[in-house]
């Protein structure tokens, strides 16, 4: 039986791995997401308990420490501001890897289903020239034995 080659198998293959490969991305980007997140949320946490803090102060010290609480929560700010702006930009970037990803998966299933579709279609091709060469082996052997027997009855 003749093997079964299917022309497009290396764009298939080139498909898988790209496939492969913004997967892996889209893996590397959600950690690094989370992990500037995570990042993100402790900053906050970490001011909301020192604001907490100097509420439980009395209020005449608390009104001196938290003019200075102020002061340094303003310097904070751009670093919250630069987290939240590197969260967002991943997440866009993620996004749009997603994107690309469903389409080269949409693309593999597409190829995967006509190289199956053309497997098929090639063993039914096969399937048929070996019936054909049954079918024909077996009118040479009828042939052949009606040749036989003529020739014995003949004879």
């Amino acid at each position: 039986m003749k093997r079964f080659h299917w022309p497009l198998q290396r764009l298939f293959d080139v498909t898988v791995q790209r496939e492969r490969a913004l997967r892996q991305e889209l893996l590397d980007l959600a950690r690094e997401a989370a992990t500037v997140r995570q990042r993100l949320l402790h900053r906050r946490v970490v001011l909301r308990m020192e604001l907490d803090r100097l509420a439980e102060e009395q209020p005449s010290r608390r009104l001196a420490r938290q003019e200075l609480f102020m002061n340094c929560a303003a310097a904070a700010a751009a670093p919250l501001r630069a987290l939240q702006a590197q969260w967002a930009s991943l997440e866009r970037r993620r996004e749009e890897v997603m994107r690309r990803f469903v389409a080269t998966r949409t693309s593999r299933q597409t190829l995967e289903r006509r190289r199956e579709e053309a497997r098929q279609a090639h063993l039914r091709e096969q399937d048929k020239l070996e019936q054909r060469q049954f079918d024909e082996g077996a009118h040479v052997a009828f042939a052949r034995r009606v040749i036989r027997a003529r020739v014995a009855d003949a004879g």
